[in-house]
């Protein structure tokens, strides 16, 4: 939801200062472009290399832990990697 916000409002920064760019006032034209262009960029960078997708090399093994998830109401199991530590949450259903 955040990202979706900032996603918005990059583009609306971006699509001003080509605007302003276009009306004849560079200077606030060409920062707001800029500006609006770095947070868009920023925000598509960070969603595509942060993403969160299970290894497939990884050996899941499941633990005894077991939770109701607060957002969704659904039983969740975990599930752990003894090579890197790592946990991920499956849902039961």
């Amino acid at each position: 939801m955040l990202r979706r916000v900032v996603t918005w409002v990059a583009a609306a920064l971006a699509l001003a200062g080509a605007l302003l760019c276009l009306a004849g006032i560079p200077a606030p034209g060409v920062q707001l472009l800029v500006l609006g262009l770095i947070v868009l960029v920023g925000v598509l960078v960070e969603s595509w290399r942060y993403r969160k997708e299970p290894r497939p090399d990884a050996d899941w093994q499941p633990t005894e832990e077991r939770f109701v998830d607060p957002a969704t109401g659904k039983r969740v199991q975990v599930l752990y990697d003894p090579k890197t530590g790592e946990r991920r949450y499956q849902s039961e259903e």
